[in-house]
């Protein structure tokens, strides 16, 4: 099966997006439920309304991101990311979605050393998730470290790992995640660019080795179920553009 975000073309009409990702023959949809994205994305009823309309499953939402660098320092923003954390984590069972995504720095800034804090904090969403029958997939972004410390310190089957492609390939290229973390591996954002800069570029559209990643990816047990695109996507309208990623995740099933 084959997945994409909604977001990744937010210069069409929601609609014309979801109508063209069925059509072109993704199977599921990633919705985009970060809450700065609410003007072009829509609210999350109306986003999973329109997935049912056109008979996508949801594969999971990309929760918002906005302060997430504020779990990690001695501040009371910390705890309020956290708490809308758990907010959205409550609301998604509301919904009937299983997994949410996030992220667990924000930006380029540099996060705060207290890891004993961002712990906690994260605690109570690892307890918010598993008290609500949801996932959260924690995603890696520019500082692995702190990916790596909330995996190795929260045991629990309600907190999972979220992939990045685009993310490791520019941010932390020497980082393996997927043999450490591809056992609890609960989704995916596959996108390409050119070790620099996060393009979110189309699979072979930028300098990632393919070959290499799917290579690891296979030994997941997610890969084999669904792969899912995180990439803008080109073209004059959105089933042009979606139909041309589609292609690309299927040459990646090819390898």
């Amino acid at each position: 099966m084959y997945s994409i975000y909604t977001g990744v073309a937010s210069r069409y009409p929601i609609e014309d997006r979801i109508a063209a990702i069925r059509d072109v023959g993704f199977d599921r949809v990633c919705l985009d439920f970060e809450a700065e994205l609410e003007p072009t994305e829509t609210s999350w009823e109306n986003q999973v309304r329109l997935a049912e309309k056109y008979g996508l499953p949801i594969e999971n939402v990309h929760l918002t991101g906005i302060g997430m660098t504020d779990v990690w320092s001695d501040t009371s923003a910390g705890d309020t990311v956290i708490d809308r954390l758990c907010a959205e984590l409550r609301r998604m069972r509301s919904l009937g979605i299983s997994i949410g995504v996030a992220h667990v720095t924000w930006g380029h800034a540099k996060p705060g050393d207290r890891f004993d804090l961002g712990l906690g904090r994260y605690l109570r969403a690892a307890e918010a998730a598993e008290q609500s029958g949801v996932y959260l997939a924690l995603e890696n972004s520019v500082y692995p470290e702190y990916l790596h410390f909330l995996l190795d310190h929260i045991d629990s089957s309600h907190i999972g790992f979220c992939f990045d492609s685009g993310h490791a390939h520019a941010f932390s290229p020497k980082e393996d995640y997927l043999s450490r973390w591809g056992h609890r591996l609960m989704a995916m954002h596959l996108h390409d660019n050119d070790g620099k800069n996060d393009l979110h570029a189309m699979p072979f559209h930028g300098t990632i080795d393919w070959k290499k990643t799917v290579g690891a990816l296979r030994n997941t047990a997610l890969f084999s179920r669904c792969i899912t695109l995180e990439c803008s996507i080109p073209g004059n309208t959105p089933r042009e553009g979606f139909a041309a990623a589609l292609a690309e995740a299927k040459k990646l099933a090819d390898l």
